[in-house]
């Protein structure tokens, strides 16, 4: 009965991260084109720079939020405000706005992993660490689906409709997020919610001074996204050389390329991701990932091409969606309440968003400073996945030792 319960919550806020990611897909590639068009490629580090001011204050209300409505409400108010804040956006930039395209590209970056954690933080509280193995990959496929749909669609509809009326469509589709994830709140109720030690510290940034755990993957987050940023900056200023002056072709090709990108996501989600986590130790699959990427990123070193990046950003966004999620999620199960509602906010959605920010303020100081940054961006990257494999053994080696601690006090 326990098990059966644990895949119906897997399968329900799948189905509302399916909703979520489709209608991402409708607003990353016009957020992109359109801060662009307005303001151009070299200013994409100087607005990715503002990020963790955003970020910061947004968690810091989500987790006042949360103090205040619990896990449930926040859910369902975080979910339709950004749905109201991406049509606010499409009415001023329609309306002829330059500036409104920047809050667009700012409300795109924060609230789709603000949505997403709060998806896993309610998935982790409810399921074991073995349940988590067999559907935390089908779990990411089916989220991943809706992002390679909407993804697909958005690739169709950019050249006939126009760029700016995709983000309708993502305004519109947080609604059956919103009502999914609800009902699964109501049919399985909320995790019980202990008393805190801290009134005060509605994101719990004590909290990283008792785990380690916390800490080390506080840091291979950040790492993953200076590494992340370095390569989208490198991608996005190359398909600015290449589509010079035609925005909704960009928007297409852009559209289609994360449509393929997230079908191949939900390829190992639903393949990948359960075979590697049953047969291979957690500590080899997180393993697997940076020496991948490391791989990938020397070939783009020593040949810097939009296909070269473009497959080294490729694979980094296909694992991120699929196995570094599917293993990363398993490592919080064990932690308390807090630290799977308030300190993964913190680094998940935070720290997420941050390591592309603190990125981009000091990208946007060297380039005031004339260093041309765009031909050290891959060189970046490369030490960025070294840092990550670095610190993923100390990591695993003390989450091993938690689960054994934990099945120890169950015994």
């Amino acid at each position: 009965m326990k098990l059966n319960r644990e895949y119906q919550i897997a399968a329900l806020m799948g189905c509302s991260a399916f909703f979520t990611l489709a209608g991402y897909e409708f607003i990353r590639p016009p957020a992109d084109v359109l801060f662009k068009t307005a303001y151009g490629a070299d200013n994409l580090p100087m607005v990715m720079a503002v990020m963790p001011v955003v970020v910061f204050a947004g968690v810091a209300v989500y987790g006042r939020i949360l103090s205040l409505l619990g896990p449930r409400r926040t859910l369902l108010v975080t979910t339709l405000g950004s749905g109201a804040a991406i049509f606010l956006c499409y009415l001023t930039i329609v309306a002829g706005s330059r500036i409104a395209t920047v809050v667009l590209y700012l409300v795109k970056e924060f609230y789709i992993v603000l949505l997403i954690e709060q998806y896993w933080s309610y998935i982790n509280s409810s399921i074991s660490q073995d349940t988590a193995k067999k559907v935390n990959g089908p779990l990411t496929g089916i989220s991943g689906l809706g992002g390679a749909l909407g993804g697909l669609l958005a690739g169709r509809m950019a050249e006939p409709l126009g760029a700016e009326t995709l983000l309708l469509f993502a305004s519109l589709l947080v609604i059956p997020a919103a009502l999914m994830s609800n009902f699964t709140y109501r049919l399985h109720g909320e995790p019980v919610v202990p008393a805190r030690k801290s009134e005060a510290d509605h994101m719990g940034l004590l909290l990283f001074r008792e785990s380690r755990i916390l800490r080390y993957l506080l840091a291979i987050v950040l790492a993953t996204q200076v590494l992340s940023a370095v390569l989208y900056l490198k991608f996005q200023g190359l398909l600015s050389d290449e589509f010079a002056g035609q925005v909704d072709r960009e928007v297409a090709f852009q559209a289609n390329f994360n449509a393929m990108l997230n079908f191949t996501a939900v390829a190992l989600q639903f393949v990948g991701a359960p075979l590697l986590l049953t047969y291979l130790p957690l500590r080899w699959v997180h393993i697997l990932m940076p020496t991948i990427h490391l791989t990938a990123i020397i070939v783009a070193i020593i040949e810097p091409t939009v296909f070269t990046v473009g497959l080294a950003f490729f694979l980094f966004k296909a694992f991120d969606y699929s196995l570094f999620r599917a293993a990363k999620e398993i490592l919080y199960i064990p932690l308390s309440y807090d630290m799977r509602y308030r300190a993964k906010e913190v680094i998940d959605v935070f720290v997420y968003r941050t390591g592309k920010g603190a990125t981009s303020v000091v990208i946007a100081g060297l380039q005031q400073l004339g260093v041309a940054m765009a031909n050290y961006y891959t060189t970046v990257a490369f030490i960025a996945a070294g840092l990550w494999m670095t610190l993923i053994f100390p990591l695993t080696k003390d989450a091993q030792q938690g689960s054994e601690s934990l099945e120890s006090k169950v015994v």
